[in-house]
């Protein structure tokens, strides 16, 4: 069956042909060095001073959220799993402790930036186990507690955002699992079965009714009690509707359709998806105009260990993550613009990335396509001789593949990994990463080895709130891509929701933007080495970067 191409359709083929008719002059006077990931770790010299505890049994607690609360055009981080969460303004390339940032009593799980009154000021929802959400509002870069009643919840991992519904405001999806203090999920033992009705909580569902927040019942999105670790708002099927992918911990994953008229439908995600689904990273891979998923799993590589003896302890330790005919490893979910994804993972060369955590598809060398970065812990320290598995995994793309790096070359080093994000926090052009291991010190590590051109945008409301929903196509060196605004959650941490995309020589983009009205405006040869924010009415510079 055919019919009319969709706007996406249309902004893919009108930048493909300006990509063909300008492709030369858009790499004159671009960068002709050569680029690379490489990393140094600058901890100290950041400013970021944090240690986690080790609090909260199996998963922790432990996380980091970026937002640029100030609205100072620098990229500023809190950071949780410590005695308690803790802020750091970005001063201008180095961060300071804000001592004047309120207090949270119980153990604080995870967190959420999202500006939820629409006035341009990142607020922030912070999550409790077994205790109520608090919501803070942000005043001019100051952040004071509201009287919102959220309830109580019993173990939030964390929350995601989109307008659900399409009623012009900002909706909040917390996603829960289960204490494996008190138990271990019902997936746990069963091998090669989806459970339907698991021992972990419910999410929760609120909607945005302008002056606070109501719990939603009967959307389909908080019916079952399972173990979720991570999700995302995003569309799936191109209908303009915010979806929701779920990563299920010792399940499977679960994506919720948006009908449209303010309830999901449920599609379980048969075959190899993650059993123990730790992610949810949304990016156009394959180039086709179509939010794929990436998800971090399990994979211990024992079939490694020459030691018969130490090979049957760990294999007898390890019995129920490895018997399992669905714990294969990290899954890479490709979308067939309906919402069906099917996992991709061993041909494009992902699958192997022992136990992982927060997961970032990023552009770390700016040569024009997403290379991919995600934690790991300890115990895949199958081989102490060889621990390749407990430093952060970290994949090259080439072609239509990913190339697994040795991280230590690249100068990251072991952590017991949970959070992790990206930002360009020295604002250079790159994109540097922050690190929160299970117990210890947060760790930075700046990217010094990309030396080739970039852009960095992001689309906003006239009053400099997010557009959560728009969707943007940028000309990059390898073909059209596509980028649908989110808000970046992920296990234990919140990526910038600035957009950043490698041009390697090029120094003018195209940017097709499509806003969830519908309205569509195409700006041409945006000039790169820069961070832009768009509206309807232009293309406005934050930062030039220094070349």
């Amino acid at each position: 069956m055919t019919g009319r191409p969709n706007r996406r359709t249309l902004a893919l083929v009108g930048l493909a042909l300006l990509v063909v008719s300008a492709g030369c002059l858009s790499s004159i006077g671009g960068s002709s060095a050569e680029t690379d990931i490489q990393f140094r770790e600058v901890t100290e010299a950041s400013g970021l001073d944090y240690r986690t505890d080790g609090g909260g049994a199996g998963n922790g607690n432990d996380g980091v959220y970026v937002a640029d609360y100030d609205n100072d055009g620098w990229q500023d981080v809190l950071a949780v799993g410590g005695e308690q969460p803790t802020l750091f303004r970005n001063t201008g390339g180095s961060f300071v402790r804000v001592e004047k940032f309120p207090e949270f009593g119980g153990a604080v799980k995870g967190a959420l930036f999202v500006d939820y009154d629409g006035d341009g000021w990142e607020d922030l929802l912070v999550l409790r186990s077994h205790a109520a959400a608090v919501l803070l509002h942000n005043d001019e870069g100051v952040f004071e507690r509201t009287e919102t009643d959220l309830g109580n919840l019993t173990y939030p991992m964390g929350a995601t955002a989109a307008d659900y519904d399409r009623d012009g405001d900002t909706d909040i999806l917390v996603y829960q699992s289960g204490d494996w203090a008190d138990r271990k999920p019902e997936g746990y033992f069963s091998l090669y079965k989806f459970v339907d009705e698991d021992n972990g909580n419910r999410n929760v569902l609120y909607e945005n009714t302008g002056t606070g927040f109501e719990r939603v019942e009967g959307s389909g999105l908080s019916e079952s009690s399972r173990w979720s670790l991570a999700a995302s708002f995003v569309d799936l099927n191109d209908d303009g509707l915010p979806d929701v992918h779920v990563a299920n911990d010792y399940n499977t994953d679960v994506v919720y359709l948006n009908r449209g008229d303010g309830s999901f439908e449920e599609r379980v995600l048969r075959g190899n998806t993650s059993r123990n689904g730790m992610s949810s990273e949304v990016a156009d891979v394959n180039r086709d105009g179509r939010q794929d998923v990436f998800t971090t799993n399990i994979y211990l590589p024992l079939d490694e260990v020459a030691d018969k003896e130490r090979h049957e302890r760990l294999r007898l330790l390890f019995g129920n993550v490895i018997k399992s005919g669905r714990t294969k490893g990290n899954t890479l979910m490709l979308n067939d613009g309906s919402g069906n994804l099917t996992d991709r993972a061993v041909a494009y060369g992902v699958r192997q990335g022992g136990w992982g955590w927060a997961a970032s598809l990023t552009d770390f060398d700016n040569d024009g396509d997403r290379d991919l970065l995600h934690t790991t812990q300890y115990v895949t320290r199958i081989d102490p001789d060889d621990p390749h598995y407990t430093y952060p995994m970290l994949f090259e793309r080439e072609g239509e593949e990913f190339r697994n790096l040795d991280a230590s070359a690249r100068n990251l080093t072991e952590h017991d990994g949970r959070g992790l994000v990206t930002l360009d926090y020295d604002r250079d052009g790159d994109r540097d990463v922050v690190v929160a291991p299970y117990d210890g010190r947060v760790t930075v590590y700046e990217n010094v080895g990309a030396d080739a051109n970039s852009i960095a945008f992001r689309v906003v409301t006239d009053a400099g709130s997010t557009v959560y929903g728009a969707e943007v196509v940028a000309s990059t060196p390898g073909g059209p891509t596509t980028v649908q605004q989110t808000v970046q959650s992920d296990f234990l941490s919140q990526e910038s929701r600035v957009t950043h995309l490698g041009l390697a020589s090029r120094n003018r983009v195209d940017l097709t933007v499509t806003w969830p009205d519908g309205t569509e405006r195409t700006f041409e040869d945006v000039t790169a080495n820069q961070r832009v924010r768009i509206t309807k009415d232009g293309v406005e510079t934050v930062a030039a970067y220094d070349e």
